[in-house]
């Protein structure tokens, strides 16, 4: 990858992310105070390949992911309430759910949608994060998480081989003529 190129891209990436903050504290969204969520979600799917035919599987395991995070609350409140040690009742509560939901969605990873584990553990982070009042405001900055790098990746494709901007090369030869 050639240095323009690079630079770039990255000028791309930090003027997208930058306006995608702008708008996201501007937006309702900002009272959860959830902001961070989209910087996990984000890595995870560009890691995952970042690809525009992904963003379902990445967009459906984000938002199962933050139920289980939710179940992993509730079962660890449960076995606090039958007088485990809230210690042993999360310890019991996270090798209970992993356990099930590593298996359930290994049955389901050849349909496609609900298989990016390394998405639902994002979103599961995102859960213990926020906390269980906050689910639907981390159910929408997981999304936009992705959203975000789907347009920060796309910016390749302004850029030619060399790393110039096409959409200026093509101004600069229109009014050359």
């Amino acid at each position: 990858m050639k240095v323009r190129f690079s630079i770039n891209l990255g000028i791309w990436i930090g003027l997208t992310t930058a306006i995608y903050v702008w708008l996201y504290l501007m937006s309702p969204l900002a009272a959860g105070g959830v902001l961070p969520c989209s910087f996990i979600a984000l890595p995870i799917f560009l890691n995952g390949g970042g690809k525009l035919e992904q963003m379902p599987n990445h967009l459906t395991s984000a938002l199962l992911g933050v139920v289980w995070g939710l179940a992993y609350i509730k079962l660890s409140a449960v076995l606090s309430l039958l007088h485990f040690a809230s210690s042993t009742a999360l310890v019991i509560a996270v090798f209970i759910a992993t356990s099930v939901l590593c298996s359930v969605h290994g049955i389901f990873k050849p349909f496609g949608l609900f298989c990016s584990i390394p998405m639902m553990f994002g979103a599961i982070a995102s859960t213990f994060f926020a906390g269980a009042d906050k689910w639907l405001y981390v159910m929408l900055t997981l999304c936009l998480g992705i959203l975000l790098g789907y347009v920060n990746i796309s910016g390749a494709r302004f850029l030619d081989e060399n790393g110039r901007w096409m959409f200026l090369r093509n101004r600069m030869k229109r009014t050359a003529i």
